[in-house]
C-alpha cells in the first residue's frame, strides 16, 4: 500500500437528524436540574443515546454546564465578573475517576494575575469539587526554580492522577540568552509544565530549556508569536501550550499551537526530555505539508491514533486530524482527516473518538456560526445532536464528554 492510499480524506455534509432535545428540563421529575441564574443561554437540537454527560466551560466568563446525552441541562455554575468589564473565564471543566471515587475540576481564572497582555492566557487556580460538587480544594504551583509557591496556573489543561498528586500547567514571563541572533536577550513567555505529589515537585519541564524550538514557532495563530526582538509585544508567546494527555508507558503527550505541533516528553527525565515531535517544522514522522497540522487545540492518544482538533488557521477550513503512528520508528503509518464543510474554529475548541465512530466536537471560537458543540456519527455522514449559544460571543473553550 504506498502512502497516498493510506490518506482518507472525508467532507461530510452538514445534513442533521432532527430529533427533538429539551433545555433545562430532564425526563425524571424528581431529578431537578440545576440550572443557574444567568446562566448562558443555549439550545439544543437532535439527541443522542449517550450515558454519560457533555461537560461545557467558556473562554471568556464564568459559566459551567453539564448536559446529558438527550442535551438536557442536568446541573450548572454561574458568576458575574468579580470586575465590570472583565473576561474571567471558567475554563476546562471536566470529571475525574480516582481509587472509585468522581471529582470534578475546572480552572478559575480570577482576575488577580498579570496575563501579560494575552487573550490566550488565563492565569488563576484549578478548582477540585467533590462528587457533591463541593469544593475540596484549590490548586497553585508549588515552589519550584522559576516558580514560588503559589503561583498561578494557566487554564488549558490538568490531569487529576490522586487527589494530591497531579500535573498542572501554566506560562511563565522571563528574559534568555539563548536564543540564535539575539545574544543581547529576548523576553519570552514560555510554556512550564509541573508535576506535584504530595507537595513535593517530583518533574517538571520549561520549553527555554530547548532552543530549537524557538526555530520551529510560527506566525498562523498570532503574528506576534515569533517576535523575539520584542517589537511588536513585549514578550512572545512562541510555543503556546494547550493540551497533554498521558501514553501507555507514561509519557506526557502535549500540543503545542505555536509550534503546529506534538510533542512527547519523557516524565522520567529531567533533561533531553523530548521524546518525539509531530508535524511542524520539527516534524519527525515524514508527514506531508497538506498533513501537518496547524494551530491545533487538542489532542487524545485514541488507541493506535493520536486524535487532534486541527483548528487548521493556515487554511480557515477547520478538520479533525488523526495519525497513526510508530512511535519507536518515527513512521506516520497512515492519516486520516475529517471535515464539516465551513466550519472555522480560530482557537479554542476540542474533539473525541467515542465507540461507533461517534465524535464529540467543541468548536471553541467558531467563526461562521453560534454552534459550540455538536456529536457526528462520521461513518454516515450523520449530525446526531447540536448545542447552539444564545451569544455567539460568548465562546466555549472546551465541549468534552465523561461517561
Amino acid at each position: 500500500m504506498n502512502r497516498t492510499s493510506k490518506i482518507l480524506v472525508t467532507a461530510l455534509t452538514t445534513c442533521m437528524l432532527m430529533v427533538s432535545g429539551a433545555f433545562g428540563t430532564v425526563a425524571d421529575a424528581a431529578k431537578k436540574p440545576v440550572v443557574a441564574e444567568g446562566l448562558q443561554g443555549i439550545s439544543v437540537k437532535g439527541s443522542t443515546d449517550l450515558p454519560g454527560h457533555f461537560f461545557l466551560s467558556f473562554a471568556f466568563s464564568r459559566n459551567l454546564i453539564m448536559l446529558d446525552g438527550k442535551g438536557n441541562i442536568v446541573w450548572s455554575k454561574h458568576e458575574a465578573e468579580p470586575k465590570p468589564g472583565g473576561h474571567t473565564g471558567w475554563w476546562d471543566f471536566k470529571k475525574h475517576k480516582v481509587k472509585g471515587k468522581t471529582y470534578y475540576s475546572y480552572h478559575d481564572q480570577t482576575g488577580a494575575y498579570d496575563n501579560y497582555g494575552l487573550h490566550g492566557y488565563a492565569p488563576g487556580e484549578r478548582v477540585i469539587l467533590d462528587e457533591h460538587f463541593k469544593e475540596v480544594k484549590r490548586i497553585t504551583f508549588e515552589a519550584s526554580d522559576v516558580t514560588a509557591k503559589g503561583a498561578p496556573l494557566d487554564g488549558h489543561d490538568f490531569l487529576l492522577i490522586d487527589l494530591d498528586h497531579y500535573i498542572l500547567s501554566g506560562y511563565l514571563h522571563d528574559k534568555v540568552y539563548n536564543i540564535p541572533g539575539y545574544a543581547q536577550g529576548s523576553k519570552v513567555v514560555y510554556s512550564y509544565l509541573q508535576e506535584v505529589d504530595h507537595g513535593k515537585v517530583v518533574w517538571d519541564w520549561k520549553s527555554i530549556d530547548y532552543p530549537e524550538l524557538y526555530g520551529y514557532t510560527v506566525t498562523e495563530g498570532d503574528p506576534r508569536s515569533n517576535d523575539f526582538a520584542n517589537q511588536k509585544t513585549d514578550a512572545p508567546d512562541y510555543v503556546h501550550f494547550n493540551a497533554m494527555r498521558l501514553d501507555e508507558s507514561g509519557n506526557l503527550v502535549c500540543s503545542f499551537r505555536h509550534l503546529n505541533s506534538i510533542l512527547c516528553l519523557d516524565r522520567s527525565k529531567r533533561k533531553d526530555q523530548i521524546v518525539w515531535k509531530l508535524s511542524g517544522r520539527g516534524d519527525e514522522f515524514g508527514l506531508a505539508e497538506n498533513e501537518k497540522s496547524s494551530c491545533q487545540h487538542y489532542v487524545t492518544v485514541d488507541g493506535g491514533y493520536l486524535t487532534l482538533f486541527d483548528n487548521n488557521n493556515r487554511d480557515k477550513q477547520t478538520r479533525i486530524t488523526s495519525y497513526a503512528v510508530n512511535t519507536a520508528d518515527k513512521k506516520a503509518e497512515a492519516a486520516r482527516f475529517y471535515y464539516i464543510p465551513g466550519k472555522y474554529s480560530q482557537a479554542c475548541g476540542s474533539v473525541q473518538h467515542l465507540p461507533g465512530d461517534l465524535y464529540v466536537i467543541g468548536w471553541g471560537w467558531a467563526v461562521n456560526d453560534n454552534e459550540c458543540m455538536s456529536v457526528y456519527n462520521f461513518a454516515t455522514g450523520k449530525k446526531l445532536m447540536s448545542v447552539m449559544l444564545d451569544n455567539p460571543k460568548n465562546i466555549t473553550y472546551r465541549c468534552v464528554y465523561y461517561e
